[in-house]
């Protein structure tokens, strides 16, 4: 969080490797200080991105970006 706090910017992108998956949100009743934790990054400036993504066995491929929920329940 201090990169962003510094004016540069900062990412945290997860990538989807399941094809049926549209949307990426944290598991809260997994692990709830790790969901806290993405929530104030993002209040503090840092984006959080997710996108859908293929393997091979050389190399894997960013497609498109799917909508991120960090708010349990929504």
């Amino acid at each position: 969080m201090s990169v962003a706090a510094a004016g540069d910017r900062a990412v945290i992108l997860f990538a989807v490797l399941h094809s049926a998956i549209d949307r990426f949100s944290p598991a809260h009743h997994i692990d709830a200080r790790y969901a806290q934790l993405l929530i104030e990054a993002q209040n503090k400036g840092v984006e959080i991105l997710a996108y859908k993504a293929e393997l091979s066995t050389e190399m894997m491929t960013l497609n498109k970006p799917i909508t991120v929920v960090l708010t349990p329940g929504k």
